[in-house]
């Protein structure tokens, strides 16, 4: 199985609330670049379940992924930026049953969590994800500890 950890790409600083804040244009390129990314890296890996934090931005960026890669957007409560990484996982794991790529699409300080739970079994921080940066992480069942990283990418930076 494909974990693919995603943040989302760079949004407006202020809203009416956190949830509601929307992406720039910057960050609907950014975007657009980790989607084009993505369709590479996972051509001929089957099929894939996109799942999207409801926040503004997760959904705008996730919008952008899966019309791409030609997937639908679910929109999953339990990936909110402070939730916790043990109850996000279980959540992903429930509704990623039977795929081979799970693409999950949140923020910051979550995917660095769920990064570290995954790769080290450590509920840590963990190395932190820049704007739209993309993390693909293979392990047989997704649990901690038991996930590699196989690749990533990050907008501007990468190749």
């Amino acid at each position: 199985m494909r974990i693919v950890l995603v943040r989302h790409g760079e949004a407006v600083p202020f809203a009416a609330d956190d949830a509601s804040r929307a992406l720039t244009a910057r960050g609907l390129v950014q975007a657009r670049a980790t989607a084009e990314w993505l369709l590479r890296e996972l051509e001929g890996k089957g099929g894939a379940k996109l799942l999207a934090s409801p926040y503004r931005r997760a959904q705008e960026t996730a919008s952008v992924i899966a019309g791409l890669l030609e997937v639908p957007v679910h929109t999953l409560a339990a990936i909110t930026p402070e939730d916790d990484p043990r109850l996000a996982l279980a959540a992903i794991e429930r509704e990623a049953a039977g795929v081979e790529v799970v693409l999950v699409i949140s923020h910051m300080p979550l995917v660095a969590a769920l990064a570290a739970w995954l790769e080290s079994g450590a509920l840590a921080a963990g190395r932190g994800f820049g704007l739209a940066e993309a993390r693909i992480l293979e392990a047989e069942l997704p649990g901690p500890g038991l996930a590699t990283l196989r690749s990533s990418y990050l907008p501007g930076i990468s190749g």
